[in-house]
């Protein structure tokens, strides 16, 4: 991502929430409910530490760690990891592969081998294959068995799609446990920016403040939306980068080529009715660069991009998901 996605709510706005550390990034649970508030971030917590272990490649121990040292064999995982693959794959469908799930070693290759805050304390690790991707469609899982089969010579890295996967796998779960007895209640649950709402909403809209580097990281904008349904997601390069050799690193590989990506979009942010549509289809249309507008309206999804001059175009009807004074 580019920018920092969150909730500011006014003083006068009675809601509840809260942040905790996971998926490498900050979760935060929100809630027009405050009752339901220690229920919900119970709930979170332990999804998100279940998702961990099933799609984390930085626990040597997890479902797909396991999965990517075992390439080309059927690996026993959880049905965590199954669920999240399929859908990672079913989103590199729909974008012809420019969101893919098996550029993993070429993730690992621009300097993205450890946790973000590791590679920034200790510098990124030494590039070794930048290799194309293409091979999603290769990726074989059996319910019945219980496994997953990474393609030979590939490695499956999830960090474009298991967030909002996540998100929404946690709203759908959280609101069949909170709308038969609270039937007026909205939630609105994030993962790093990635954030997707049900329920009534507050009055005028969940309060969004998106914050965007521009002129490569040196000038700040922040711009403020309402969203009232759905889900929305960002894409970008200048937040999660590093310098190796001279060189800039960062974490949107280009699949067509194995290498970080290039765009003349600073940021991508998308709206959807499902988060995991946002967030893939968010890194997608950042890589497709000036051809993204026509492509995100194909798409159905409504979107914001924004240059590095800070030149923002508009796509789709905006206020199916936001407060129409901020659509």
């Amino acid at each position: 991502m580019s920018a920092a996605t969150e909730l500011t709510f006014s003083s006068t706005e009675v809601l509840a929430g809260n942040t905790f550390p996971g998926f490498g990034t900050t979760i935060g649970v929100w809630t027009t409910v405050p009752a339901l508030l220690p229920e919900l971030q119970t709930s979170m917590r332990n999804w998100v530490a279940v998702v961990e272990q099933a799609c984390s490649r930085f626990r040597a121990d997890s479902d797909i760690s396991r999965a990517n040292r075992l390439t080309g064999t059927p690996v026993p995982v959880s049905r965590e990891l199954i669920d999240a693959a399929d859908a990672a794959c079913r989103m590199a469908s729909a974008t012809d592969g420019l969101y893919d799930p098996t550029v993993g070693a070429s993730v690992i290759s621009a300097g993205y081998d450890r946790s973000f805050e590791q590679v920034v304390a200790g510098g990124p690790g030494r590039g070794f294959d930048h290799r194309a991707g293409g091979a999603w469609w290769l990726v074989a899982t059996d319910r019945q068995a219980s496994t997953i089969t990474v393609p030979e010579g590939f490695q499956l890295d999830l960090g474009g799609s298991a967030k909002g996967w996540a998100v929404d796998t946690a709203v759908q779960v959280l609101m069949e446990s909170v709308l038969p007895r609270f039937p007026g209640a909205g939630i609105c649950i994030s993962a790093g920016g990635d954030l997707a709402v049900s329920g009534t909403p507050p009055e005028g809209g969940w309060p969004v403040a998106i914050q965007e580097r521009l002129d490569g990281g040196g000038t700040v904008a922040e711009r403020q939306v309402r969203l009232t349904a759905g889900a929305m997601a960002t894409s970008g390069a200048t937040h999660r980068q590093w310098q190796r050799e001279g060189v800039r690193g960062h974490h949107i590989i280009d699949p067509r080529t194995g290498q970080p990506g290039q765009s003349g979009w600073t940021l991508v942010t998308t709206f959807s009715d499902s988060c995991l549509v946002a967030d893939t289809m968010a890194t997608a249309a950042w890589l497709l660069d000036v051809a993204a507008p026509r492509q995100l309206a194909n798409w159905g999804v409504g979107a914001r991009l924004v240059d590095a001059t800070g030149v923002e175009v508009l796509v789709g009807d905006l206020g199916r998901w936001l407060a129409p004074q901020a659509a």
